[in-house]
């Protein structure tokens, strides 16, 4: 009896460690099946987006036209949290010959002729008509109108981060930094951005990440300081933007590149769908990272009354349009630009240049608007 005890035992842990067994398939089954469907979806809806064809709104002969066999244009625009003012302008070119990303950031106080007091380009689209509008201005300084643009949240910087798992970044230097911000100065705060991000190399969080996308200075003013604060937080996110870049390239499974190009068509402004975002990412996974390169339109500081803004310096600029940004098929001159600059020799006062609004002139000799903003913004 203990015999045929024992051995309907061990029958029955057979046949309990079959079912797990069974169980184990059965659910690695179901995970492949739904990683399977996914590849599936993300092959079937994936397409590279549609874009403009010419210049101009009436083709003819003469008029220069867009190489969309080979370039994709996207405006990417971070909007700053306050609601102010934009807080991060990049002009992005992709080289489909060259398999190749060109990504150019546009100082925030860059000076345009635009109708606003303040001719900040990141006053732009919060005052002058949204993403059109600016898409219209940065035309003005590139000749060409952008193929589709793309309005990033710090929300969508976040989570598009922390589903990568984070990104290894060397933070140069203690950032630490405290907004609480009271938009009607009703004693109510409306919302906090904090950064309290320590020197060294580290795994940032989406949050840690905006942190130092964003800082510009310590609440105390001790610590790092910039010298030239609009350039040099450039050349910090340019440095965090090739961080990322590198995390994302060695992000091979689909389903969290299906999460990460879900969360940037539900909570961005773009007028790309999900399967051009989708098909973004299948191209950027077949280059290297010695294929991106990240390029700040070249300007130089100036005063006008008492606001401080960044001027373009024209005939850098336009070396730099033509070899790194042009899409059109013949290169770019002053005459195809509308930029702002200063149109005669003026002394320096104190290491600072001071401009009045009739000392500046217009690449392709559109009128100035000469309303500015007289006192500090």
């Amino acid at each position: 009896m203990k015999e045929s005890s024992g051995s309907q035992s061990e029958k029955t842990g057979g046949s309990a460690a079959k079912k797990g067994l069974r169980g184990f398939v059965t659910a690695l089954l179901i995970v492949a099946f739904i990683a399977g469907c996914g590849f599936a979806y993300w092959k079937i809806t994936t397409k590279p987006p549609e874009g403009q064809t010419d210049i101009s709104p009436d083709a003819n002969d003469d008029a220069p036209t867009y190489k969309l066999e080979r370039y994709y244009t996207i405006l990417v625009v971070g909007d700053d949290q306050k609601g102010g003012n934009t807080d991060t302008i990049m002009l992005v070119r992709y080289d489909t010959q060259e398999m190749k990303v060109n990504v150019l950031s546009i100082p925030r106080d860059t000076l345009v002729n635009s109708p606003l007091a303040n001719k900040k380009i990141n006053a732009v689209y919060h005052n002058l008509g949204g993403m059109d509008a600016l898409m219209e201005e940065v035309s003005e300084l590139t000749g060409y109108r952008p193929n589709n643009y793309m309005l990033v949240d710090t929300e969508v910087f976040t989570k598009v981060v922390d589903a990568m798992g984070g990104v290894d970044f060397y933070v140069p230097f203690d950032m630490d930094y405290d907004d609480y911000h009271d938009e009607n100065n009703d004693g109510v705060i409306d919302y906090v951005f904090t950064i309290h991000v320590e020197e060294g190399q580290q795994t940032l969080s989406g949050y840690d990440a905006l942190g130092v996308f964003r800082w510009r200075q310590n609440n105390n003013g001790a610590g790092h300081v910039y010298m030239n604060p609009d350039i040099e937080r450039i050349d910090m996110q340019h440095d965090l933007l090739m961080a990322i870049a590198e995390k994302a390239m060695n992000t091979k499974n689909v389903l969290t590149l299906m999460n990460i190009a879900k969360a940037v068509i539900d909570q961005c402004e773009t007028d790309l769908s999900l399967g051009n975002i989708q098909w973004y990412f299948e191209e950027f996974l077949k280059m290297s990272m010695d294929n991106i390169d990240f390029f700040t339109m070249p300007t130089n500081g100036a005063w006008i009354y008492k606001t401080a803004y960044v001027t373009i310096e024209v005939d850098p600029w336009l070396q730099m349009l033509n070899e790194s940004f042009n899409v059109l098929d013949r290169g770019l001159t002053r005459e195809d630009v509308g930029i702002l600059y200063v149109g005669r020799q003026i002394d320096l006062k104190n290491g600072q240049l001071y401009v009045e609004p009739d000392d500046l002139a217009c690449t392709n000799g559109t009128e100035i608007d000469k309303n500015f903003l007289k006192n500090s913004n």
